[in-house]
């Protein structure tokens, strides 16, 4: 889906729009890799900083919820736990529905 979003974006008129959301994405990208190098995070997090603030110069203030700050703890909490593709809920809640349409 990442890369996917990326062709799309090829199409935007707004070179501002463009950056944030090519700073959104290389963000996810590292955050949901195999394998976490600690020194990238560090990085990516004083960046995703950044980038939110020049999101809220574009965006109107009701699209920043608590969800879009909760990007900024991501970092932390891939730190602590282990890599973010090991604690999704997807193959939990994909099994479950399997499981039911046998019940």
């Amino acid at each position: 889906m990442q890369d996917l979003l990326l062709i799309t974006l090829r199409a935007a008129k707004d070179n501002d729009l463009v950056d944030i959301m090519w700073a959104l994405l290389t963000f996810m990208k590292e955050l949901c890799a195999k394998e976490l190098i600690v020194e990238k995070l560090d990085g990516a997090g004083a960046n995703m900083a950044m980038t939110l603030c020049r999101m809220e110069k574009l965006f109107p203030p009701s699209f920043f919820t608590i969800m879009a700050h909760l990007i900024v703890h991501l970092i932390e909490e891939a730190k602590l736990e282990r890599p973010i593709l090991y604690m999704w809920m997807y193959p939990i809640e994909r099994l479950e529905f399997t499981l039911s349409v046998y019940a």
